[in-house]
């Protein structure tokens, strides 16, 4: 039983773990007609749904295993990049993330990582390359990451937390070779809930406390 425990904890771990001018018109001005760019609706961006400015944390409560309970903070931010602190009670971890207009992406992670320095700053060699997001946001989105598929199966979850109800949120369905994760983002907040299944095991992590710039 302990060794089912620490595989699972292993799992949600690594798992886990963006003007132009008109010449003056000298002939009486006809009412300008919208153009296709001024009416097309601005894609939404990945990044939205995880907004990684320095400060910002959030705090999980866990159900199923005493390592479902988790704390996540955003420590250095640097252009497109951000420096994350994770942790579970058991262990502490790094992970950087990287936000483009179509994706964000994993692109560093550290266990036992306990007094990180800035990487952002100091420098470091990516060891990931794991998308956690990618555009268009719509369901029938998937990809696949090197050990599993992500795939966005709704757009307009309604999600109850100990936080509070929050709706609409992205749902992703993520899956390997021995489970299945759920995970929910609400645009401008963040993750909200985590669901992680196998076999007759169910583990949850749901917000609880946090702060968002």
């Amino acid at each position: 039983m302990k060794r089912n425990i620490i595989i699972i904890s292993c799992l949600l771990v690594f798992l886990l773990p963006v003007v132009g001018g008109c010449k003056p018109q000298t002939t009486q001005p006809t009412p300008n007609k919208p153009s296709a760019t001024n009416t097309k609706k601005k894609e939404v961006e990945p990044g939205q749904y995880l907004p990684l400015s320095q400060g910002n944390y959030w705090y999980y409560q866990g159900r199923g295993m005493e390592y479902a309970a988790f704390n996540r903070k955003v420590l250095y931010t640097k252009d497109n990049l951000a420096q994350l602190s994770e942790d579970n009670g058991g262990t502490v971890t790094t992970t950087i993330y990287e936000t483009t207009p179509s994706t964000l992406k994993r692109v560093y992670f550290e266990g036992e990582s306990y007094n990180p320095p800035n990487m952002l700053e100091e420098g470091f060699t990516p060891n990931e390359n794991a998308i956690i997001l990618k555009s268009p946001i719509s369901v029938g989105t998937k990809w696949d990451n090197k050990d599993h598929r992500r795939e966005i199966v709704d757009v307009n979850a309604s999600v109850d937390a100990p936080a509070g109800t929050f709706q609409p949120c992205l749902k992703i369905k993520i899956t390997s070779d021995n489970s299945t994760i759920y995970e929910y983002y609400k645009k401008g907040l963040g993750l909200v809930k985590r669901e992680f299944i196998t076999d007759e095991t169910t583990i949850t992590s749901s917000l609880e406390k946090y702060q968002v710039q």
